[in-house]
């Protein structure tokens, strides 16, 4: 099957479950998702308090409702989130906007492609509705039909957050209930952790730490130490220096060891957000994860993460990730039984359409 026909067969599929969701669906609703299923959000946003300002606005003439799903697929690319499950949830107007900017930049396709597919796909579209697509100023409505059937009330996001709905609403109970709280970031190397972690700690405003920066100094790099599970990281000095004392509201220090130098570089200072994410291996050690108040792990498949290292890393360092690092954290996840029941397990994978298509 070409790269198109796979594109056309999984927009067919996407079609006929919104249509089997919502049999009030008309031409132009069909039109309207086709739209949304290769452009996303990319023509609707502004700055992010903006945006919040708008989402907050619609927010106020709708009522909760925990039966929507939070999250609706719309093709492969794109995403629905329905503000009424997000209200239910507490996944406030600004956390919305900050993911709608941060899939504003998923772009591969053009509205010649939509006029095309809508040529295609769509049954009983007039050819001045078709090329009405073509214009940029058009934008896609929902016929009456469809808004007096279902008042449609969401945003559009890209669909790599399909797998974190679970995620954001725990983290969005965790802003509402508590006062400070810790969200931790595992999973193995290449798992994408860290791209993750920049995301969600944008999204809901919080204070971002590794611990790749709290390495094992190399003078206690013994042998004893790093036959210990997860000896090679510096954990108690993490929980002591950084997140006990930042989770009780009292002075803490942000230290990175600088593992090239061998030397710690000057403390700096917290942004003061009462959400704190750590990413990295070795935040379930239980000196740390004592602390969390909501655990996450990435599970990716090993061909997708080995493929990702061997793009980013150098023969030597490839040799040094298989002879050392990955034995190393295997045997961490092993001896602590990661992920255990209290981890929130994300499962990620990869459509290698885009690339395709891009």
């Amino acid at each position: 099957m070409s790269d198109r026909g796979a594109l056309v067969g999984t927009l067919c599929e996407s079609l006929r479950l919104e249509r089997e969701k919502r049999p009030a669906l008309e031409a132009q609703d069909a039109v309207k998702h086709i739209f949304q299923a290769l452009l996303g959000v990319g023509h609707l946003l502004g700055r992010r308090e903006a945006v919040a300002a708008r989402i907050a606005a619609e927010e106020e003439g709708l009522a909760a409702d925990p039966a929507e799903p939070l999250l609706e697929a719309v093709g492969p690319f794109w995403c629905r989130l329905n503000l009424r499950r997000a209200m239910v949830e507490g996944l406030a107007p600004d956390m919305i906007a900050s993911l709608m900017l941060q899939s504003a930049s998923n772009e591969f396709f053009t509205r010649r492609d939509v006029h095309a597919l809508c040529g295609e796909l769509v049954d009983g579209i007039s050819p001045a509705d078709q090329d009405a697509i073509l214009d940029e100023g058009w934008l896609p409505s929902h016929s009456e039909a469809y808004r007096a059937a279902y008042r449609p009330a969401y945003r559009v996001i890209s669909a790599d957050w399909l797998p974190c709905a679970e995620a954001l609403c725990a983290i969005a109970r965790a802003v509402r209930e508590e006062p400070r709280f810790l969200v931790t970031l595992d999973g193995p190397c290449a798992s994408g952790k860290t791209t993750l972690a920049r995301r969600l700690a944008e999204v809901f405003r919080a204070e971002l730490v590794h611990t790749d920066d709290f390495y094992t100094p190399h003078t206690q790099k013994t042998p004893e130490r790093l036959a210990i599970p997860g000896g090679n990281c510096d954990a108690d000095r993490l929980a002591a220096e950084l997140i006990a004392p930042w989770r009780k509201g009292e002075p803490a220090v942000y230290r990175r060891y600088d593992c090239h130098n061998d030397c710690m570089v000057p403390p700096e200072p917290l942004s003061g957000s009462p959400v704190m994410l750590l990413e990295g291996s070795y935040c379930n050690l239980p000196v740390l994860r004592a602390w969390a108040d909501v655990r996450l792990f990435l599970d990716v498949p090993e061909e997708l993460r080995m493929r990702r290292l061997q793009q980013r890393e150098s023969e030597a360092s490839l040799r040094q990730f298989a002879a050392r690092w990955i034995p190393l954290e295997n045997a961490y996840f092993t001896a602590y039984g990661l992920p255990d029941e209290g981890c929130l397990v994300l499962r990620m994978a990869e459509d290698e359409m885009i690339e395709k298509m891009a």
